[in-house]
């Protein structure tokens, strides 16, 4: 194989600082390969700490760049000469990509001047950007790099929707690749493996001062990820039980119905084209959901308030709604306002915040006593502020993480037991015990191989 420095080939004896150059101006100008461990003249020089020269790289790309970079580089190695070099391929995005500390000036942007990776002057720049800005952008036409994504996990959401599968045309039926036959950003949202990472952050109180801990849902099948957030948040919310009267009654810390429609509408109307993806933020007095991207245009704050429904991804809409996860209906906005009135949204200039107050009032006797039960979900212990029938209520949560379980299980029959015990916080022995009280959940096959079924 013979090394030749190019307009869209960068050789480089080692990784140094102007490697980061040298991935903005390909971004910005063309596809290209940059590879790490070849002299200027293409003879071998080789690198030794692959591993760690790679991650520097992913780390440079990921950190260092914006707008996000995702689904736009691929890292790799060949072996030549009994050496390894390490390469980078680049594809072209559609927008001004610049290295974050200089920001976008003279000294962020570059572009490639045949092998020479030059400043833009600030005109151009301003003449780029603006040419971005009227780009028709679909995560439907734009490619990325990556041509071995597989599709399991979606062909099983739709066939259990009895949905016919023409593996012929699956790709191009579900608007999988471009018109020139690559994969697109689609593709890459709904693949059994992505680089895609949704974020569930918790706090000690009510602002980001203590921070406590950070859940990561992704790298699959952005329908799973979604189910996966949305059971992991509903095992947090508190049940608040009042047994003084029978039947019992309930209440919930937040309304599930509401907080469901607004985590599906931050997935399917999230911009997905910047790179960012939903996060969800919980607070000892509130949950947040974050979706970047504004309004479609077009549709006004009291269109949006009212209902009316222009889906900013209808391709994305369209395969979740096969699925049987959102409808066409466009109630989802006004069930959070009938919860949480209009002050749930804040429009951010670059995204869409929902902020779901919790309610942890209970019930309370007039006498001052109480009988309110709190049911904690975060431990492996129920804790309950409870003066009766505490073993009842134990009971009741117990069943109560049966019903979690299932539902997991239903979206995910593959899941094992430590991933349960995971989502749901709880140790992997109380799942073992729930899911023998169950009785109808059963296991098929090996613990790595195996899968679940639910018993009529």
């Amino acid at each position: 194989m013979q090394f030749i420095e190019n307009e869209s080939t960068e050789l480089k004896r080692e990784l140094n600082k102007d490697f980061i150059k040298e991935v903005v101006a390909f971004l910005n100008t063309r596809d290209g390969i940059i590879y790490i461990g070849v002299n200027d003249d293409g003879s071998i020089y080789g690198v030794s700490n692959t591993d760690s020269i790679m991650r520097k790289i992913r780390d440079i790309i990921h950190d260092q760049i914006a707008p996000s970079t995702n689904g736009l580089y691929e890292i790799g190695t060949l072996l030549i000469e009994n050496k390894i070099i390490v390469f980078v391929k680049v594809l072209r995005g559609n927008k001004l990509y610049y290295i974050k500390k200089e920001g976008r000036s003279a000294k962020g942007c570059y572009y490639r001047d045949g092998t020479v990776s030059s400043q833009m002057s600030d005109e151009e720049i301003e003449k780029r950007f603006l040419q971005t800005l009227d780009l028709h952008k679909s995560i439907v036409n734009i490619e990325v790099l990556k041509n071995d994504y597989t599709f399991d996990i979606l062909k099983i959401k739709l066939r259990s929707r009895g949905i016919e599968i023409n593996e012929n045309n699956f790709l191009q039926n579900f608007n999988l690749i471009t018109t020139s036959g690559k994969f697109n950003i689609l593709a890459d949202l709904l693949a059994d493996k992505n680089f895609r990472v949704i974020q569930v952050c918790t706090f000690n109180g009510a602002d980001k001062v203590s921070y406590s801990k950070r859940n990561e849902f992704g790298n699959q099948s952005l329908i799973q990820a979604y189910e996966d957030v949305k059971h992991y948040c509903e095992a947090l919310n508190d049940n608040y039980i009042d047994d003084r009267e029978f039947p019992r009654k309930f209440k919930k810390m937040f309304n599930n119905e509401a907080f469901e429609e607004a985590l599906l509408n931050a997935f399917v109307h999230n911009d997905w084209i910047s790179g960012n993806s939903p996060c969800v933020y919980i607070f000892s007095n509130r949950l947040e959901i974050m979706s970047y991207g504004n309004l479609i245009t077009g549709l006004s704050k009291e269109d949006f308030y009212n209902g009316v429904s222009i889906p900013v991804n209808p391709e994305l809409m369209d395969i979740f709604l096969r699925c049987g996860l959102v409808d066409k209906s466009g109630h989802g906005v006004p069930k959070v306002i009938k919860y949480y009135g209009k002050e749930a949204y804040s429009f951010l200039g670059f995204g869409i915040l929902v902020t779901i107050p919790f309610d942890k009032t209970g019930f309370k006797e007039n006498d001052g006593e109480t009988t309110e039960m709190r049911v904690k979900n975060d431990g492996e212990t129920a804790k309950m502020m409870v003066k009766n029938d505490g073993e009842t209520a134990k009971m009741m949560v117990k069943d109560e993480l049966i019903d979690i379980i299932k539902k997991i299980i239903l979206s995910n029959p593959h899941i094992t037991q430590v991933e349960l015990a995971k989502m749901t916080n709880r140790s992997t022995s109380t799942i073992e015990r729930a899911i023998k009280k169950s009785g109808n959940i059963k296991h098929i096959g090996s613990q790595r191989k195996g899968y679940w079924i639910i018993k009529d």
